[in-house]
């Protein structure tokens, strides 16, 4: 009797237990249900305003329609530079220049040449010399003359002693012409070392060989040329006077020394015979 008594209150338990449990369980699944409502309500409720924000239509004020409406309209780029340039000029009149603005003017320059040559004429410095700058008389003047001997100033390198020296016209311009006339074809417009470094002669008062150099004057008009040719000494002229002798008798006096050397050595003997073997 009493197991049967245990056995009832054993199974009751068991009963109210899964009955309990099962009532948890059911109040659990409503809580939750309710839950999850709750969640889609939220969710839904975020859904639509996230729909409403992103498909609500953006008003726009009265300016942004005026600022829309004026935007400019696309345009071709603008043309090249120069043919800007070419516009403006082309719409800029000339303008007239009054003719005392033109009379205002400076005139050019004249050359070197033509502001000397208006002063060619000079009193001739030497009885051998013309009233032409760097120009000497020919040989057959001169020994009409009677001027056989054509002298200048020289000066001693060694000794410093200063002495005139005197050359024969007729003998010294016949070595000359003649070692032109043989080695001229050889010569190809330039002067020889020995022309551009000439041997000086010997000092008749210390001996001393090769130190007596011509004293040329600083005044290019008044240098004694006919005597540098006959001693064989216009190497001792600096570039500058044998520029100044080509200048003055219609040779080209621009190159090197050389060159300008040659020349005045050419002209000169032209000057003294006008039909000997000289040209250039």
């Amino acid at each position: 009797m009493d197991n049967e008594n245990n056995e009832e209150e054993i199974n009751r338990k068991r009963k109210n237990f899964f009955t309990h449990n099962e009532n948890r369980r059911c109040k659990e699944g409503e809580g939750e249900e309710k839950d999850d409502q709750e969640k889609n309500g939220f969710l839904d409720l975020d859904l639509t305003l996230m729909f409403r924000s992103t498909t609500r239509p953006r008003l726009q004020s009265p300016e942004n329609n005026n600022n829309n409406n004026n935007l400019p309209s696309l345009s071709l780029p603008p043309p090249p530079l120069y043919l800007q340039v070419q516009s403006i000029l082309a719409s800029t009149p000339p303008i007239e220049v009054s003719p005392q603005v033109q009379s205002a003017r400076r005139p050019r320059k004249s050359s070197r040449v033509a502001r000397e040559g208006m002063n060619e004429a000079i009193p001739p410095p030497f009885p051998w010399a013309t009233s032409h700058r760097a120009t000497v008389h020919s040989l057959e003047y001169l020994l009409s003359k009677q001027l056989f001997k054509i002298s200048g100033e020289v000066q001693c390198k060694r000794c410093e002693r200063k002495y005139q020296m005197e050359f024969d016209l007729k003998e010294k311009f016949l070595e000359i012409g003649s070692y032109i006339a043989e080695n001229k074809s050889a010569m190809h417009d330039r002067a020889p070392d020995i022309w551009m470094n000439p041997i000086l002669p010997t000092c008749q008062f210390c001996k001393q060989e090769n130190s007596v150099k011509p004293v040329v004057c600083a005044d290019k008009s008044n240098i004694n040329w006919l005597f540098l040719l006959l001693g064989k000494m216009l190497g001792c002229c600096t570039l500058d006077e044998l520029k100044y002798f080509c200048e003055h008798t219609k040779n080209h006096r621009t190159g090197a020394k050389d060159r300008v050397l040659y020349l005045a050595y050419l002209t000169l003997c032209k000057q003294l015979d006008p039909n000997g073997p000289f040209d250039r």
